[in-house]
C-alpha cells in the first residue's frame, strides 16, 4: 500500500515534466548566477542550435545549466501566476521561452523596449523543460542585453 502512495505521485511528475521555470525561488536564483557571470564567457548561441541540442536528449545538452546568450524576434509575452514574467523570442523555426522576475515589468508592451516584433538580446541559465512541454528549454532568471 506505501508503494502505491509513492508511485503515484511519482508517475503524475513524469507525466507533467519536471519544469524548472515554473518556481520563482528557481528563477531568483537562475537570476543572481546570470548577473554574476563573466560576460566573456557567456555562450553566444542560436536559438535553433539550443533547441537542437535538446532534440535528442533533454537533459544531456551541454547547454543545460550553462548561462547563454541569444536573440530573436518577440512573439508573446505574459505574466505567470507565480508572478514571473515570460517573453517567448523566436529565431527562424526555434523559439525559446525566457522567465524575467518583475525588473522587466517597465519594459513591456507598447513603444517600450520588449513588444510583439522587436527584436532584443537576452541572457539566461538554460535548463530542460518538462518532458511534455511545448517548449525542450527555457532561459531562466533572464535579462535584456542593452
Amino acid at each position: 500500500m506505501k508503494f502505491q502512495n509513492l508511485l503515484f505521485p511519482l508517475i503524475a511528475v513524469l507525466l507533467t515534466g519536471c519544469s524548472s521555470s515554473s518556481s520563482a525561488l528557481h528563477n531568483k536564483t537562475a537570476t543572481n548566477i546570470v548577473l554574476q557571470a563573466d560576460s566573456s564567457k557567456i555562450n553566444k548561441i542560436e536559438i535553433t542550435d539550443l533547441h537542437n541540442s535538446f532534440l535528442n536528449d533533454r537533459t544531456a545538452s551541454a547547454h543545460n545549466g550553462s548561462i547563454v546568450e541569444v536573440s530573436g524576434e518577440v512573439i508573446a509575452f505574459a505574466l505567470t501566476e507565480e508572478g514571473l514574467y515570460t517573453v517567448t523570442i523566436k529565431e527562424g523555426d526555434a523559439t525559446a521561452v525566457c522567465v524575467f522576475d518583475d525588473s522587466i515589468s517597465g519594459k513591456l508592451g507598447g513603444d517600450r523596449s520588449v513588444r510583439k516584433d522587436s527584436k532584443i538580446i537576452i541572457q539566461g541559465q538554460c535548463h530542460s523543460s518538462g518532458l511534455f512541454s511545448s517548449s525542450s528549454f527555457t532561459l531562466d532568471g533572464c535579462r535584456i542585453v542593452e
